[in-house]
């Protein structure tokens, strides 16, 4: 309260002061004119580039110059810098001075009145109003020459009300917590206004996180759900009605960090138990997160929808913190047997929004992030239906999909290549799928099953990515990087696996097992390297290269010392003559060339 009171009495001795100084301004400009100075130097266009710099008036005064056609910037105007404080202190110090210590004398008084009861609480929690209403219009009335100085006393002001408001429900049970926060919402309120009418984000800003803090200080000893988070509501309201007038992006993200904070303790799994569920059902609890997310995703899809060819990196960061906020409350919060079918709900819908967005825009980032975020929604669906071998299996498919329709609707080569390596998951959840007993017993098994899909899967987009670029013959369907040759590197390592397991079953020797794999993949080898050769692909021979290598180093290093004498020499035989047959090969090869 103290506090509250001094500041109110320095701004009551600034603006005395300020008032001399404008004074002191207009005697100078008279001088000017006296003295035959254009007039024209001083404009309003001058005034208001001056107030756009802004740089704030220093409270004192100063001499005028004019030396070579350069006028000093007249005091008080907001640009001259070399006004400091220092240069304010010194002029008039003495009166500044002796003002400083009645201010003083008469905060000690005022905190002798509290502690003697001259004041009684009353009075004092409406002091403390009435100077915080004081500096809120001190503030909106200095936005229209200095708004960084107006934004201050705007901010101070908003913040005295809440910390009285505060103090009355502390100290003195005042208030209820409805009024106390409706008291705090209209000072952040008149906050936000303000900063629209003198265009000010900084400001917005500052209001908004004081509506954010407002909830805090009320000091609920029941604390209602419904009334926070319809609270909470219209601030976002409030908020989005800021971003639609001015364009300000960033308050979006602000309101939906606001929105997950006070989420935060109603999604963890012990907040059923610890009672923190709150006094609502939990389908209430979900409505109310689903509003949230509604609001967010229609203002972050118009403003990617307005924002054609400008930075959109906000928007897509906002958009995928509005996923993460509304996937955690359908987890925490859904029914279990209709989670699943939430999800794929917002799954569409943020699908929706990806492909509108790129269609409008022509901008892929939109429909990255947004098709991203439906595809993190679909597989959180399918594991809460499935787990375990069906699981992979539907990922599997879903990854084959997916990219599939994302061309057939774009035709982009790129796009295609990049949600191809949604395959990435199920072939490392396929990998152990590799090393189950069914393969010593049988050759034909679910595990063979899987294992093949995912396999044919790779190929299948390796392939699609090989012939549309093959097919491309104007240039347009480039893409940025090879991933095809990937896609078929990794399809044959499947089937090198698959042909070592099949040839390993116990039906079968180990040396008659290594010896028939090896045989196929010499013969791979060999007839990769040559088509390599033939048409010229530098890469196809590497790869070719590498699989000889891995046979030649198997048997010199591995097998040699575990086959049988028989197995050896049949192995070694087999492999040798296999390779000594590409002489033959290379000679016609040359011959049909030359």
């Amino acid at each position: 309260m103290d506090f509250i009171l001094t500041i109110g009495f320095l701004i009551l001795l600034f603006l005395i002061l300020d008032a001399r100084r404008r004074i002191s301004n207009l005697e100078q400009v008279a001088n000017l004119s006296a003295q035959n100075i254009p007039a024209t130097k001083v404009t309003k266009k001058q005034v208001s580039q001056e107030q756009e710099q802004e740089q704030e008036p220093a409270l004192g005064t100063s001499s005028v110059a004019q030396q070579k056609g350069k006028v000093q910037q007249l005091p008080g105007s907001g640009v001259d810098i070399g006004e400091t404080f220092v240069t304010w202190v010194k002029q008039d110090w003495m009166m500044k001075l002796g003002a400083l210590l009645v201010l003083m004398a008469f905060g000690w008084f005022v905190t002798y009145a509290f502690l003697n009861n001259w004041i009684d609480q009353n009075g004092r929690i409406t002091i403390g109003y009435i100077v915080s209403v004081l500096i809120l219009i001190l503030g909106y009335w200095r936005m229209g020459k200095f708004p960084k100085q107006g934004g201050v006393f705007l901010a101070l002001g908003s913040t005295a009300v809440l910390l009285n408001t505060f103090a009355a429900r502390e100290l003195y049970d005042m208030f209820t917590p409805l009024i106390a926060l409706i008291i705090m919402f209209l000072s952040t309120a008149f906050v936000g206004f303000s900063s629209v009418v003198y265009k000010r984000q900084p400001l917005a800003l500052a209001g908004l996180i004081l509506a954010g803090v407002a909830p805090m200080l009320v000091n609920s000893a029941d604390p209602s759900f419904v009334g926070l988070f319809s609270y909470l509501l219209v601030v976002t309201l409030g908020t989005i009605w800021i971003v639609l007038l001015t364009g300000w992006r960033s308050l979006t993200g602000v309101a939906l960090v606001l929105a997950a904070a006070y989420s935060a303790p109603y999604l963890t799994p012990t907040s059923e138990i610890l009672g923190i569920a709150g006094d609502v059902s939990r389908t209430t609890q979900l409505l109310y997160s689903f509003a949230f997310a509604v609001l967010f995703f229609i203002t972050n899809t118009t403003a990617i929808l307005k924002l054609k060819g400008k930075d959109l990196a906000p928007d897509l960061i906002i958009a995928a913190g509005n996923a993460i906020f509304v996937l955690s409350w359908i987890l925490a919060a859904g029914p279990g047997e209709w989670q699943s079918l939430i999800i794929a709900g917002w799954m569409v819908l943020f699908a929706l929004g990806g492909f509108g967005a790129f269609f409008i825009t022509k901008k892929k980032e939109p429909f990255y992030v947004y098709t991203g975020i439906s595809i993190v929604m679909l597989g959180a669906a399918t594991a809460l239906e499935l787990h375990g071998y069906p699981l992979t299996v539907a990922y599997t498919l879903e990854a084959l999909v997916i990219p599939i329709i994302s061309y057939g609707l774009l035709r982009d080569i790129n796009i295609l290549n990049r949600l191809s390596l949604l395959l990435v998951l199920p072939v490392v959840m396929s990998l152990q799928h590799f090393t189950t007993n069914a393969w010593h017993t049988s050759l034909f098994h679910k595990d063979l099953a899987l294992v093949a899909l995912v396999m044919v899967s790779v190929a299948i987009m390796g392939a699609l990515s090989y012939a549309i670029k093959s097919s491309d013959r104007a240039g347009k369907q480039q893409p940025e990087y090879p991933l095809h040759m990937l896609h078929a590197i990794v399809a044959s390592l499947y089937a090198y696996a698959i042909i070592w397991l099949w040839f390993h079953v116990d039906s079968i020797s180990d040396d008659m097992g290594t010896m028939g794999s090896l045989v196929i993949y010499t013969i791979v080898g060999i007839a990769t390297y040559f088509f390599g050769l033939f048409h010229a692909k530098r890469g196809t021979r590497i790869y070719a290269s590498v699989v000889l290598f891995f046979v030649i180093a198997r048997l010199l290093l591995i097998d040699v010392w575990n086959m049988a004498l028989t197995g050896r020499i049949i192995t070694f035989f087999l492999v040798g003559a296999l390779l000594l047959s590409t002489a033959f090969i290379s000679r016609n090869a040359l011959k049909k060339r030359s």
